[in-house]
């Protein structure tokens, strides 16, 4: 796995997470590592961004936020009411 792809996705997750709660990515205290396998997860997600074949739907709590990454490329983070 190329770490380039590990840390692209990583920091796609932080900064988005940081955006929706209107804070610095360093603001973000959960580390992603402890939450998800971060390296199956990047390849899962260059393999569904990578192909037409490959649908892809992931979620999970991270600070505060229900993240999902889809094969669409989309990073998404909303903080539950």
């Amino acid at each position: 796995m190329d770490p380039n792809t590990v840390d692209d996705i990583c920091w796609r997750i932080v900064t988005t997470i940081a955006d929706e709660r209107d804070v610095d990515p360093s603001a973000i205290d959960d580390r992603l590592q402890d939450i998800v396998d971060v390296e199956s997860l990047s390849r899962l997600v260059d393999r569904a961004w990578g192909s037409d074949d490959v649908d892809l739907s992931v979620s999970f709590r991270m600070a505060g936020c229900f993240v999902t990454i889809t094969g669409d490329e989309t990073v998404r983070a909303t903080v539950p009411e």
